[in-house]
């Protein structure tokens, strides 16, 4: 019964942030002509050029990501993430695409920078993503060196050199400035690039850890420890993970062994092989 209220909280703070997503890029975003990231200013750029509907896009730009993170990334994740490009595309189409509250650009461009920041932020704290890009930079983070914050960049310079060659060079200065607006959003919710150091004291230490290294392609340490308290032998298992896989990793652990005891530990600095996804 707990697990279908949980389920419930996720799918209905989802659904919030998807709303918080389109209302932000279609009410003060797309009509102040700034382009969202990612794969919604993809979307604003066809709706400007060609006045295509940004729901309709959204949903047929996602189909083909959506089957590549499947088959790459973990199964939760892409159910969520199929649920919120759904719900995303339904709101993108149901909100009109015009200005409200104010026609000031710059009201525009760090508000509604602020709004869908928050809402795509919501949706990944809950275990989805807003699809597009979320999940082709996660591909590519799990098989290369780049980051997703680096191939973030990369794109997003080239929407701003769009958005210069579309609307003009102001266009593409505010459209920076949402990107940055929106970034430190998105960071203030997810504290995204955290690192943590997860201790989980185990009765099934092998079946965890490995787990956990292919879930999050991770490298667990374990070691035995006694409970002097039970007087049994335990597994200690130690892993170093970002924030935002804190709710994955108790999932996980808990799925197999329910009576596991997990701890959290903020970790400023390492030394050594790990991976930064996000």
């Amino acid at each position: 019964m707990a697990r279908k209220y949980q389920i419930t909280y996720e799918l209905a703070g989802i659904t919030v942030g998807c709303f918080l997503f389109a209302f932000g890029t279609n009410c003060l975003l797309t009509p102040s002509s700034l382009l969202a990231g990612g794969l919604g200013g993809i979307c604003a750029i066809f709706y400007h050029l060609f006045e295509w509907e940004m729901g309709i896009q959204y949903f047929v730009y996602n189909i083909p990501l959506l089957f590549l993170g499947y088959i790459h990334i973990g199964k939760k994740f892409i159910i969520y993430t199929v649920f919120s490009v759904i719900v995303s595309s339904l709101f993108f189409e149901w909100i009109p695409v015009r200005l409200i509250w104010t026609k000031d650009i710059l009201l525009c461009c760090i508000y509604g920078a602020i709004i869908s920041g928050s809402g795509a932020a919501i949706i990944l704290r809950l275990g989805g993503s807003v699809g597009g890009l979320d999940i082709l930079s996660r591909v590519i983070a799990k098989y290369t060196n780049i980051s997703i914050g680096k191939f973030s960049l990369i794109f997003s310079a080239a929407i701003v050199a769009i958005s210069a060659l579309i609307f003009d060079v102001q266009s593409a200065m505010y459209t920076i400035l949402s990107f940055f607006v929106g970034t430190k959003t998105y960071d203030a919710i997810l504290n995204i690039a955290e690192k943590s150091a997860v201790m989980i004291i185990t009765n099934e230490g092998e079946e965890i850890s490995s787990l956990l290294a292919k879930k999050l392609d991770r490298e667990v340490t374990s070691w035995k420890d006694i409970d002097i308290y039970k007087e049994k032998k335990k597994t200690v298992l130690l892993c170093l993970i970002i924030e935002l896989e804190w709710m994955e990793v108790t999932h996980a652990v808990k799925g197999i062994d329910p009576e596991a005891f997990i701890l959290s530990l903020p970790t400023k600095k390492t030394f050594g092989k790990f991976k930064l996804k996000w």
